[in-house]
């Protein structure tokens, strides 16, 4: 039998209709959201180069700034390179040596020349003059390169010492020492694991019916399950393009500052957008 609506029976439910799509919003997706708080990023340190650990300067949870040394290979042959290399560059004695010289042969030079014009002089001895001041000026030319030389060699030592220096690449809290000093250290292997805790990265997971609500920017407060730290309100910075096919969830993103570390990462927590 088939059954016709009235025109207001049509808007009547047409308007139900609205109203329960109106009553998904979300805020009713983020309340049932899986919702974790993270670290930005994990870091393990490991040297650009291999050596023995002279120090490991930080212990586990240690909280550490950017660029700060946390561990040094043992490096005095390098040390003692560098210093050698930085004396020949900040020196220019030899240069100054090699000018006295080519002073002391063009003033030879001039002296034959006015022997010379009196016929005093012979001609070979006006060319040994001349050659011998050639040379002398050359001499002055490559002490000036080998000053130079020796300013791209220190660069080059510096560079190098600082290769076995390993320094924090943000500001975190240690997790992890997998070295010790006398150890061997090389590239492959990691010395220390670095967590960097702010900002915090919050991770929710939403269903496929909350994609075109989530706008990139839009803030959002986090609330920790366990009671360390009070309500803070962050950024939605990331919202997967794909969503899972299987869950049919897809991944925001929220950055969560968190200046004074007082909340630890790997916590579940609560989210709703404003």
């Amino acid at each position: 039998m088939n059954v016709w609506l009235t025109g207001a029976s049509a808007v009547a439910l047409a308007t139900l209709f609205a109203c329960a799509a109106r009553s998904e919003s979300l805020d009713d997706f983020a309340a049932r959201a899986s919702c974790l708080i993270a670290p930005n990023n994990v870091y393990k340190l490991a040297m650009p180069t291999q050596g023995a650990i002279a120090e490991v300067a930080v212990h586990r949870a240690d909280r550490v700034e950017k660029g700060q040394i946390v561990a040094e290979l043992e490096s005095g042959v390098e040390k003692s390179q560098l210093e050698a290399a930085r004396a020949r560059a900040s020196t220019d004695v030899f240069v100054r040596m090699k000018q006295a010289v080519y002073q002391a042969t063009q003033a030879k030079v001039d002296r034959q020349l006015k022997l010379r014009a009196d016929k005093i002089s012979s001609q070979q001895s006006l060319e040994e003059a001349q050659s011998a001041a050639a040379v002398a000026k050359a001499d002055v030319a490559q002490a000036e390169l080998d000053r130079t030389l020796a300013g791209f060699d220190l660069q080059r030592l510096e560079a190098t010492l600082q290769r076995r220096i390993l320094r924090a690449p943000a500001k975190g809290v240690v997790t992890s020492v997998d070295l010790h000093a006398g150890e061997f250290a090389d590239p492959a292997n990691s010395i220390i694991t670095l967590t960097e805790t702010d900002p915090l990265k919050v991770d929710v997971y939403l269903p496929a019916s909350a994609y075109s609500l989530v706008q990139l920017g839009r803030p959002a407060t986090i609330s920790p399950l366990d009671a360390v730290s009070g309500e803070r309100t962050g950024e939605v910075i990331t919202k997967d393009p794909q969503i899972d096919a299987s869950s049919g969830l897809f991944l925001v993103e929220i950055k969560l500052p968190n200046p004074d570390g007082a909340i630890p990462a790997g916590i579940r927590c609560r989210v709703a957008f404003h």
